[in-house]
């Protein structure tokens, strides 16, 4: 009887361990094939925007960075960080010998084809303000600020439009 106890102790702790084994397995199988569909996904969303960029220095397997310069303006693209859907691509203004910074967009592209805009712009100040596919400030508390820049801004909208091909969700008056 004792000898009974001890076999079916032995196979329920089996049992147990090939359970726990399977669900690791399984859970093991799901995060590889996430991993699979993300670095595709990130690789056919972003490969288009690095078309004849440069690598940079900081650039990795993981977060790939690239950059290129033209007509005096830099653009650059930086890949989603690991597992993430937001990286950005990003240009900015010729540099000005007297201005150690220049005004710069940041476009972020979300999962779904749709972009979110961001600009930067200097004078007395660093302004960092979200902006609508047609320039404009969201927050209107930065309306005077987007109109002092607007003649860059709609130059660095029509830049981007140029490079990365964004005319399906840009705004009209920058085309």
């Amino acid at each position: 009887m004792n000898h009974l106890k001890n076999t079916n102790a032995a196979t329920s702790q089996k049992r147990r361990f090939l359970n726990a084994a399977k669900i690791v397995c399984i859970l093991a199988a799901l995060f590889l094939l996430l991993n699979i569909l993300w670095f595709t996904w990130r690789s056919r969303k972003y490969g288009a925007f690095t078309e004849g960029m440069t690598e940079t220095e900081f650039s990795s397997f993981w977060v790939p960075r690239y950059v290129d310069s033209y007509d005096g303006y830099n653009y650059s693209v930086k890949y989603p960080n690991y597992l993430s859907l937001t990286g950005n691509l990003a240009l900015s203004m010729p540099s000005d010998e007297n201005a150690m910074y220049t005004d710069a967009l940041i476009i972020w592209p979300n999962a779904n084809g749709s972009y979110e805009y961001g600009v930067l712009l200097y004078d007395e100040n660093e302004w960092n303000i979200y902006v609508d596919e047609y320039g404009q400030a969201l927050d209107s508390q930065y309306d005077e600020v987007v109109e002092n820049h607007q003649e860059n801004i709609s130059l660095l909208f029509a830049k981007a439009n140029e490079r990365w091909g964004l005319t399906k969700q840009m705004g009209t008056q920058f085309l």
